[in-house]
């Protein structure tokens, strides 16, 4: 019953939120381009923007090496332990502008004990500076001569869901919304690994002080106002992270359109490529068609 009476201050994200996203983005001033790799059909770069605040984003740009046209952007945002490195484990749909971005985070993820609370409270200073930095990105790409500004989809895996979706609510030119193993309702996800990861709290606190802490950064806050842009659910039936009523909770939240793949699979790690091609074929062919 205390659960119940406690959640609904979850939900309540601070006023302006929005706003200090937008302002946080700043303006673009400077862009530095290295090159990373070069085959017979793209071009890999890492990037760093820089705005008139200071602030710097970090990246990895996969680039068609065809140059007659334009291409559908696809930006990923993806677990912190992975950022920008997912660049290279998407294999295929070469036709298709592919960037990823660093976190500023530096770790470690330590839930054990109290550190729990501390590293919540640092998640959430991550949190406020990834959403305007995903901001700044898009505001770059958009003006890239390579970008098709009619086709842009905003990918979020696992714990990327937490910034992307804000992100994709706030950029009007993203056109689709795709969430990979990844779900709504934050105390009920903190709930649910609490003793996995060997937090100090009943489960059931643990997730209500979470969710408090990490409110700003709700998806279920924020996915309605995504509409009439159409999301994509993808989850894994066997997933230990997201439950699947975490995942039936962000559908829920959605508006229509939306459509949700259920898949048998647990939850993806860096270092499994079966997996990740699987969800990267399965995302691609319903956002691209067969390429």
């Amino acid at each position: 019953m205390l659960y119940v009476l406690l959640t609904p201050l979850v939900a309540q994200v601070p006023r302006g939120i929005m706003e200090e996203f937008r302002e946080g983005k700043g303006k673009l001033t400077h862009v530095r381009l290295a090159a990373v790799e070069s085959t017979a059909t793209t071009i890999t770069s890492d990037f760093v923007l820089i705005n008139d605040r200071h602030d710097s984003v970090k990246g990895r740009m996969r680039l068609p090496r065809a140059n007659s046209r334009r291409f559908p952007l696809a930006m990923l945002v993806v677990g912190l332990e992975t950022g920008k490195e997912v660049v290279k484990m998407i294999e295929g749909y070469d036709s298709v502008l592919v960037v990823g971005i660093d976190y500023p985070f530096t770790g470690p993820l330590d839930f054990s004990g109290w550190n729990a609370i501390t590293t919540a409270f640092t998640l959430r200073d991550v949190g406020y500076k990834t959403v305007p930095q995903l901001l700044l990105c898009l505001d770059w790409l958009q003006h890239h001569p390579r970008v098709d500004t009619n086709d842009v989809t905003m990918v979020a895996v696992s714990f990327g869901v937490f910034t992307a979706v804000p992100a994709a609510v706030i950029e009007k030119q993203v056109d689709r919304l795709a969430i990979i193993q990844a779900g709504g309702d934050l105390p009920e996800i903190i709930a649910a690994n609490a003793d996995r990861l060997g937090m100090p709290l009943a489960p059931w606190l643990a997730g209500w002080l979470g969710g408090w802490i990490l409110a700003p950064f709700e998806p279920n806050r924020y996915i309605g106002a995504f509409a009439p842009r159409p999301v994509l659910v993808v989850s894994g039936e066997t997933d230990a992270l997201f439950p699947q009523s975490s995942v039936q909770s962000l559908f829920d939240h959605a508006n229509e359109p939306r459509e949700w793949i259920k898949q048998r699979s647990r939850h993806v790690m860096p270092d499994e490529r079966e997996l990740i091609n699987e969800l990267t074929q399965t995302v691609a062919r319903k956002l691209y068609g067969k390429r």
